[in-house]
């Protein structure tokens, strides 16, 4: 059927078919190898029936894409295509963008966080702003709860390291001599409680290095909460050892959890295991929670790695 007159071209495939094909793909290879093969291709990755495939085989329905816009491909983008932690690098917002966020309404399947005082310091204290929020709370610290130990820091650049490969130009986070642990609440109130009742996968990830000449630990947890705020399921990487001027990436796929998923929180902390003093812990950035495709859960689970726990 290759090769004369009669042979089947990419034209020639029913939309149909190829749709049931697409389907069995990566979302991230329909939208820019399978675009780029010819118009008939290109035309099918817009298709409706394609994407109405693609949701329907993680547990979504017509009604949830007739909430969202661009329909079943938006739905598919708004809960397969974001990052629910918000500043992911720990940026701070200005008080009058919180203002502004505080009063807008979320849209149907878009995370809600916490706008709080931002706690977290700066190698220029003259950076600092007294009035800026963030999505980022720290626990415990000598001064204003800004971290266990000395507090945690924003730096960018890193200091004595070498930027992060995933995020070059975005600020890091550093600890000190005792867990500096920083956490984010997501609630997920505008999703369907259909769709969360079944468990849906998600990847969870983080970069992770140390100080040059300053042996450190790095650890996260992730937990999942019921509507009562019960814990009903909690990962935990376990305590990892860091390695000089070296990005590491901490990537886990959390899945088969019981279902009444309705809040996550995340959280984050590393400390020095050498120095009494300064801001010589592991330094953190570039975390990411997402809902991942069941087709696609084989394409994130790395190998698994040696863990030691502790009291997070």
């Amino acid at each position: 059927m290759g090769g004369g007159r009669g042979g089947v071209t990419c034209e020639s495939i029913p939309d149909v078919v190829l749709a049931k094909i697409f389907a069995l793909l990566p979302s991230s290879q329909i939208a820019s190898s399978c675009a780029l093969v010819c118009k008939a291709w290109r035309d099918c990755t817009y298709d409706a029936t394609l994407w109405s495939e693609l949701c329907e085989g993680s547990g979504l329905r017509g009604i949830d894409a007739m909430r969202c816009l661009g329909g079943w491909k938006g739905l598919f983008g708004s809960v397969y295509g974001i990052n629910l932690v918000a500043t992911p690098h720990f940026e701070r917002i200005h008080y009058l963008e919180a203002d502004r966020l505080k009063h807008q309404s979320l849209r149907p399947w878009e995370p809600k966080h916490r706008l709080i005082i931002d706690r977290i310091c700066s190698v220029d204290e003259s950076d600092e702003e007294p009035h800026s929020y963030g999505y980022w709370a720290t626990e415990g610290g000598s001064v204003f709860q800004r971290g266990g130990g000395d507090g945690v820091l924003r730096e960018l650049p890193p200091v004595d390291c070498c930027p992060c490969p995933a995020a070059a130009d975005k600020p890091v986070m550093a600890t000190s001599w005792d867990w500096g642990k920083v956490q984010q609440y997501i609630g997920l109130q505008t999703f369907s409680n259909k769709f969360l009742d079944l468990s849906p996968p998600m990847m969870f990830s983080i970069w992770y290095a140390g100080k040059t000449s300053a042996p450190s630990v790095f650890k996260a947890q992730v937990i999942l909460r019921d509507e009562l705020k019960n814990i009903i399921f909690c990962w935990e990487s376990g305590e990892l050892e860091t390695a000089d001027n070296t990005w590491k990436q901490v990537k886990h796929i959390i899945q088969k959890y019981p279902p009444g998923l309705r809040s996550v929180v995340v959280k984050a902390a590393g400390m020095s295991i050498k120095h009494s003093g300064g801001f010589h812990g592991a330094k953190f950035t570039a975390v990411k929670l997402q809902f991942v495709p069941l087709n696609e859960v084989p394409l994130h689970i790395d190998e698994p790695m040696p863990k030691k726990f502790s009291q997070f």
